[in-house]
């Protein structure tokens, strides 16, 4: 669901992606249309004339727009993570923005009419934007996937320079991270495109890099960056409470194990495919210009990665050649080990305990020595590296243990040894990072949650395991001097999933807020009952 327009099967479709979400929800506008009997009353009792009002684009927009609108209160609930004590927040944004306000989509007006008797009388009445001014105004055309329709909803600039003024009310400094580019930069839900196969790669990044054609990746971080900056002068107070931007989330995200070998997947090619080879051994020799085999750093090895190293090392070069560190703003850099085969990896064959990957490590550790200056990495080049225990055999904790687990969720002591030894990840995450770029560098983890299985149904959620798995998490980080973001504030439809994964709800959990993460609506409650008439509102 969507709330609070979209609720259940009555208002919409299951979806998987934003994209698969919009299109759904165009088609099920489309249906209601066409299948709408205007001889039938509404709910209160008025006609239904739903073909007197916004067309399908226009209803999906508009149940987009509700939900990222009503989603937090920018007042209180800034106020509230103020009063706990946080002070940076990341804020997931797509590629594709709209200088147009959705308010747009309907317009009073005033008409002239001649009544009975022959006199002209005013009436108000509603003027609706057509599908395609909706189309071009708040909806982007995915340029990987054009052949299809394929269409992102836009996120409103003015939202987001709205939010960006709160958070400096309160004091508060935001990332904006760009979550999703066109054609997904990975393989799941969170591509934005799913279940369409990622093109990022392979449709935009390698007929760029490849052939010297249009880079529309490259160019939206631009454009991006170049807004960003306007801001300094047009919404200064907006760019007070802006803290960086990260370039992308997670890039190539399952890369080096969904690439097309077994067991993963083998009825299709990988969707991260290899530099040319002269472009990449020139890459690597750049990345190891003077470490030999008995270094004691790492040299960064061959394989599809370096299309994904190659491009974040341009978009540090986009940020470095902007305004921006100039202004005091910072660059959160995202990288994923899964972005590497584990047979690359140095050591890989050793026995890893808690989870840890030193082998990845150390090659983001290389890359991140050859991309930035030490300099930079004091002041506002950050690397950021993400870490769940719930997605390590090793550090992962069940209902029912072993093998499913590392533990027990009843078994104390042996919580206590896992979930001590798993928090030692933010300083290996730190020394590690040391050996290879030297002390003084940034270092996040931009998501954690206290979650100790990815599945729920296994997962530990007695309060007494949620709160050592987070209070083991920030005291380790905060020793390593790594900065920890929280998965997500809150999710109230999340249902079971609220207790390891809202922050909110944690938080509840544990005393520290009245309050529980709950919605307004609950997900699949208003299904209508047979006979009910038709809400025409939307």
């Amino acid at each position: 669901c969507l709330p609070p327009l979209h609720l259940d099967e009555s208002t919409g479709p299951r979806w998987n992606s934003e994209t698969d979400l919009l299109s759904g929800l165009v088609e099920h506008y489309q249906q209601e249309l066409e299948g709408g009997d205007e001889g039938q009353d509404t709910l209160g009792g008025y006609p239904n004339k739903q073909k007197d009002g916004l067309e399908p684009w226009g209803k999906a927009i508009q149940t987009f727009h509700a939900f990222r609108s009503s989603y937090i209160d920018f007042d209180e609930e800034l106020k509230t993570l103020k009063d706990l004590g946080i002070k940076y927040v990341r804020v997931p944004v797509s590629w594709c923005w709209t200088d147009h306000d959705p308010s747009e989509l309907v317009a009073k007006v005033t008409t002239v009419k001649v009544d009975d008797d022959g006199d002209e009388v005013e009436v108000d009445g509603w003027s609706y934007m057509e599908e395609n001014e909706v189309k071009e105004k708040f909806t982007c055309l995915d340029p990987f996937f054009e052949e299809d329709g394929v269409r992102w909803p836009a996120i409103p600039r003015n939202l987001v320079i709205s939010f960006l003024k709160a958070c400096s009310k309160h004091g508060i400094g935001a990332t904006l991270d760009i979550h999703t580019y066109p054609g997904g930069t990975s393989i799941g839900t969170f591509s934005g495109v799913w279940p369409r196969y990622s093109r990022f790669w392979t449709h935009g990044d390698q007929p760029a890099t490849n052939e010297g054609k249009q880079d529309v990746g490259r160019t939206i971080l631009k454009d991006f960056i170049s807004w960003v900056e306007s801001l300094a002068e047009s919404e200064p107070e907006a760019f007070l409470g802006l803290r960086a931007i990260s370039p992308m989330n997670e890039p190539a995200h399952l890369s080096g194990l969904y690439d097309g070998k077994k067991p993963i997947r083998t009825d299709r090619e990988t969707f991260l495919p290899p530099l040319p080879k002269d472009s990449a051994r020139k890459y690597l020799s750049q990345l190891n210009d003077g470490i030999d085999s008995q270094s004691d750093l790492t040299q960064v090895p061959d394989g599809n990665h370096l299309r994904v190293l190659l491009w974040l090392r341009d978009a540090v070069d986009t940020f470095r050649k902007s305004k921006l560190p100039s202004l005091g703003k910072e660059l959160h850099v995202n990288v994923h080990e899964s972005l590497f085969p584990n047979e690359i990896l140095p050591n890989y064959k050793e026995k890893v305990d808690f989870g840890l990957h030193p082998g990845s490590l150390q090659v983001f550790g290389a890359w991140w020595r050859a991309t930035t200056s030490h300099d930079e990495r004091s002041s506002w080049a950050v690397l950021d590296i993400h870490h769940y225990h719930a997605w390590g055999l090793a550090c992962a904790g069940t209902v029912e243990g072993a093998p499913t687990g590392g533990y027990a969720c009843s078994d104390v002591s042996g919580k206590t040894v896992v979930l001590a030894g798993c928090a030692q990840w933010a300083s290996v995450y730190r020394s590690t990072l040391e050996k290879e770029c030297g002390q003084g560098l940034k270092l996040a983890s931009a998501e954690f949650s206290a979650s100790t299985h990815h599945s729920v149904r296994h997962a530990c959620n007695d309060v007494s395991t949620l709160k050592m798995s987070f209070d083991m998490q920030v005291a380790g980080a905060e020793d390593a001097d790594v900065e920890l973001f929280w998965w997500s504030y809150k999710m109230p439809y999340g249902g079971a999933f609220r207790r390891a994964w809202s922050f909110k709800h944690l938080m509840y959990l544990l005393g520290v807020l009245p309050q529980p993460d709950e919605g307004t609506f609950h997900c699949g409650d208003h299904i209508p009952p047979h006979g009910e008439p038709k809400d025409s509102s939307g």
